[in-house]
């Protein structure tokens, strides 16, 4: 049975989680002071240890630094109070293999227990091929990493996912922003729904009735009334996702409900709260889109309360391995498929590519290979040829704009750069042409040219 050691100042909170976690089967010891803890530490052992960050006396940390000393595998997991977030942050680069905020949220802590003793037993998780390096991999809320950029931010939006303040998530198309938004509206403990909308997908003249609604008659062919997605999420989250493709005028309107916390539908002057937290995305910069007067700046220190940017995946290349792996195994059940690791030369190109689409083009190129495989293996030969090309890999980090001064080819350069572009904009060609100044005609040609298709 597994044995817990729950070291906190707070009476209250000792007897509240020892007897919830009792119930769940543990064993569970208490100490109220880490020199108190210390002392049953150095006389039982413990699985795990569960320590507030703020003690009298020696707090979380100085705790956690002696038992690292003596032992590398208890899992210590922090305790702390909202607003501590740096500290525990700092925790983690000690040593610490999570932290969570009070109040205690048993049912994800238990979670989240069996997933570290799991790790401790040699646990394949989500790992088809598991190395010993790859079982500090980590899934949270289905975010796979073993990255400690995204072990940061993650930790943050635990600690954050509770408050009412607006969200911005940046970073270039397919790095997981909206997966990232639903995980902070899984922790958020709001009982309403989740609902995303695509800013640049709806037509401008039509985004207002998709945010408000419109009353019977408001317009023509408004034959009933309809809610919009501001009322769809009463209670829960509205997702703007590429809030930066959103036009000024509508831009005005978003602000002016975000200060007043209401809005109206088209065509009905009756006021309706606004009780949903709003999470924005965008793949721009929104610094810059201000400057260059694309993106209202009130607007955007409004959304940017809390601010979470998600790094490509070229610069989290631990995180290509185990995602690999998860998207072979789901595959490979999706399509009755055997397929049990990847070869070293496989995940040798897979390491140097560069990825332009980030995790959604990962995800597509193993999901090709495991349709095509022949084996119960994936090879070389069943990834796209542009992981073959040398050219293609991700050895050469340097920007298309750093390459014209060295002894490079035209073509190298060509090629680069409308890779860059059309991972910026997810393949679309349409936008990745207007960003380039060519016609789509001609971009499809430099695409063939380049086999730059997915």
């Amino acid at each position: 049975m597994v044995k817990i050691l729950l070291i906190d100042d707070e009476k209250n909170l000792l007897r509240v989680v020892s007897l919830n976690l009792i119930k769940k089967g543990f064993l569970v010891d208490t100490a109220i002071s880490a020199e108190e803890g210390l002392g049953l530490f150095l006389e039982k052992k413990y699985d795990v240890i569960l320590c507030d960050l703020k003690l009298s006396g020696m707090n979380g940390i100085e705790l956690l630094s002696k038992v690292r000393s003596l032992d590398r595998q208890t899992v210590f997991i922090i305790i702390t109070a909202f607003g501590n977030i740096e500290q525990a942050v700092y925790a983690m680069k000690l040593g610490a293999d999570d932290f969570i905020s009070k109040p205690v949220d048993i049912e994800g802590l238990v979670l989240n227990l069996n997933i570290f003793l799991n790790r401790n037993k040699g646990s394949k998780s989500a790992d088809i091929k598991t190395t010993e390096d790859e079982a500090l991999l980590k899934i949270k809320g289905g975010f796979i990493f073993k990255s400690p950029k995204i072990g940061e931010i993650l930790s943050e939006i635990y600690l954050t996912a509770k408050s009412m303040s607006n969200i911005l998530i940046t970073g270039e198309t397919g790095t997981g922003k909206e997966l990232i938004a639903r995980i902070i509206h899984n922790l958020s403990g709001r009982n309403g729904e989740f609902v995303p909308i695509n800013c640049s997908a709806v037509p401008t003249e039509l985004l207002e009735n998709e945010f408000f609604g419109h009353e019977k008659g408001s317009y023509t062919g408004a034959i009933s009334m309809q809610k919009g997605k501001f009322e769809a999420a009463e209670g829960g989250t509205l997702f703007l996702d590429e809030i930066g493709e959103m036009p000024l005028f509508t831009q005005a309107k978003l602000l002016r409900v975000i200060q007043d916390k209401e809005f109206s539908r088209i065509g009905s002057n009756l006021k309706i709260k606004l009780n949903s937290r709003i999470i924005c995305a965008t793949n721009i910069e929104l610094e810059r889109a201000v400057i260059e007067k694309k993106f209202r700046e009130d607007l955007f220190y409004r959304i940017n309360v809390l601010h979470f940017k998600i790094p490509p995946l070229r610069e989290r290349r631990e995180d290509i391995i185990p995602l690999a792996n998860f998207f072979v195994k789901k595959y490979s059940e999706l399509n009755k498929k055997n397929i049990e690791s990847i070869s070293d030369e496989a995940i040798e190109l897979l390491m140097n590519y560069s990825y332009p689409g980030n995790i959604r083009e990962l995800e597509n190129i193993i999901e090709r290979a495991v349709i095509i495989s022949p084996y119960d293996i994936l090879e070389p030969s069943c990834l796209p040829k542009t992981l073959n090309n040398e050219e293609s890999g991700a050895k050469d980090d340097r920007s298309p704009n750093d390459l014209i001064s060295g002894n490079i080819k035209l073509e190298y350069v060509e090629k680069e750069l409308i890779k860059r572009v059309l991972g910026e904009n997810g393949f679309n060609q349409t936008k990745s042409a207007a960003a380039l100044g060519i016609s789509r005609k001609q971009l499809i040609t430099k695409m063939k040219k380049y086999n730059l298709f997915r």
